[in-house]
């Protein structure tokens, strides 16, 4: 092979299009590298950003066949293999306002990490004259969180925010959240998970594309169930998110299966599941997607138990208990 093709997503503040670029091709380039070509050979134009190139300041963050990526730290060669040796389509992140061809904006997504409320407010023993040291272990339990290089990759695959981000936060606000609410050193962890409380840590669709699509191996949908345990813990077991996490648990412990049929009722509560899903009901009924007296059934007992429901049982019984 001797030339990549390029396409990439242009922008110019008013008129958006896809543009084809030629550019020569030699093994061990990245995607960063390839950027670079063509606004320095071909079209100086094309608007990007970038800095350390060393895959720690995460400017360089974009979108290649629908895939958010650091173009410094990924191979062409890696892609390739992956994609064939068609053309690479190139993209700005999404779930975030273009500015310019490549170009986000980052003011609303760094205003909205302010809810977080980033920043260690440590412990009484603490102070500038003895210090805030920590033992290695507990450092070891948030050294995960400090890695997060705020690319925006995970937000940019987020399906929640794809939906609606009226309701929801950018996986990387929760990230930070829980390295505060983590820290052993915090006289008030839980001062970030009630932030997180009020913007959508119970809405987590679990996609897990902000874990499968993190440059650092951060796992963001881990930290948003550390903090969902952390706050059914202190007591807030009001509210859907609560209550339908608690439905799962009294399903498996049960008989290992999930009964939907009763589901919407312990989650939201027997007349509000009535009144407001009542309408999408009907609807399964009529295009035979439920049927009554399999309905009935499930809503008046739950299916036998699966095969080695024990073992399950002692599982979460584990979990319950006090570490």
């Amino acid at each position: 092979m001797d030339t990549l093709t390029f396409l990439i997503d242009r922008f110019d503040g008013t008129d958006s299009w896809r543009q084809r670029y030629e550019i020569p091709y030699k093994p061990g380039m990245t995607v960063l590298a390839s950027l670079i070509y063509i606004k320095e050979r071909l079209d100086p134009t094309l608007n990007f950003t970038a800095s350390c190139r060393s895959a720690i300041c995460g400017a360089c963050a974009v979108r290649v066949n629908g895939h958010a990526l650091l173009a410094c730290d990924t191979m062409v060669d890696d892609l390739l293999r992956i994609w064939g040796e068609g053309a690479l389509g190139v993209s700005p992140l999404g779930n975030a306002r273009v500015v310019s061809d490549l170009v986000v904006a980052w003011e609303e997504k760094v205003e909205r990490l302010r809810l977080a409320r980033p920043g260690l407010d440590a412990k009484p023993e603490f102070s500038a004259q003895k210090g805030c040291r920590q033992a290695p272990a507990d450092m070891q339990a948030i050294a995960r969180q400090w890695d997060c290089i705020l690319c925006g990759s995970c937000a940019s695959e987020c399906n929640k925010l794809t939906d609606s981000e009226k309701d929801f936060l950018e996986p990387f606000i929760f990230t930070h959240a829980a390295r505060y609410a983590g820290d052993s050193r915090s006289a008030v962890p839980m001062r970030h998970v009630e932030a997180m409380l009020e913007h959508g840590l119970w809405k987590c669709v679990h996609c897990m594309e902000c874990v499968t699509k993190c440059p650092k191996h951060i796992r963001p949908g881990e930290d948003i169930a550390a903090m969902r345990r952390m706050a059914v813990e202190a007591g807030h077991t009001d509210g859907p998110g609560p209550r339908h996490a608690e439905a799962f648990r009294t399903d498996l412990g049960a008989t290992g299966r999930l009964n939907e049929v009763k589901l919407v009722p312990r989650t939201e509560g027997m007349v509000s599941a009535a009144t407001k899903h009542l309408p999408f009901t009907l609807r399964m009924f009529a295009k035979g997607k439920l049927g009554v007296v399999e309905a009935a059934r499930l809503f008046m007992a739950d299916n036998p138990p699966v095969e080695n429901i024990d073992g399950l049982r002692k599982v979460l019984a584990a979990e319950r208990s006090p570490s």
